[in-house]
């Protein structure tokens, strides 16, 4: 393979995944040998810095990540706090509230709230990345990173009424005990 192939999936492979990637799955994913991809993701990170780009590439313990260039941050903050909401079904959006406010949560409880089977929507939220698995032998899920990135919160305490509606309130309070 070409350095110039190889240096256009590396960039490709760094632009989808939306974790950091260590140079090991960078070598698993392109099949290139860790010398070269060091020597790439260097070329590359100097070359997002240099020029005016949208996209920077970050290194933060050997790991590595495309990210939007912090001098967007204003208007990819309002862009993505209006996908998020316009891209989503009711049904989402409830899921994913209940998540924020109550996780971590297990699929089960998340299932008794919402009084019908989540996998699908899980599913499509662990897709887009706004929750997590945290324990997948039990199924609990909470919210991600990047959910709390594009709403725009640093901790999760700041949602609007984190204090009436959060996992420390009992159910019992919200919905009819029979129904638990």
């Amino acid at each position: 393979m070409s350095n110039t192939n190889l240096k256009s999936i590396i960039e490709s492979v760094l632009f989808i995944s939306h974790k950091a990637l260590s140079l090991n799955e960078i070598k698993r994913a392109t099949g290139g040998e860790k010398q070269e991809i060091k020597e790439i993701l260097n070329k590359l990170t100097k070359e997002y810095r240099q020029e005016n780009k949208g996209m920077i590439i970050i290194e933060n313990d050997n790991k590595y990540q495309m990210a939007t260039n912090p001098k967007n941050a204003k208007v990819v903050k309002g862009f993505l706090k209006k996908q998020v909401s316009d891209d989503m079904t009711p049904a989402s959006l409830e899921t994913l509230s209940i998540v924020a406010y109550r996780g971590p949560i297990k699929k089960q409880e998340l299932e008794k709230i919402r009084g019908v089977n989540c996998s699908i929507i899980i599913r499509n939220l662990l897709m887009k990345g706004l929750i997590e698995e945290k324990n997948e032998d039990e199924e609990i899920y909470d919210i991600s990173l990047e959910f709390m990135r594009r709403v725009g919160l640093s901790k999760r305490s700041e949602l609007p009424e984190f204090e009436k509606l959060n996992k420390e309130t009992p159910l019992k309070e919200f919905v009819n005990e029979d129904d638990l």
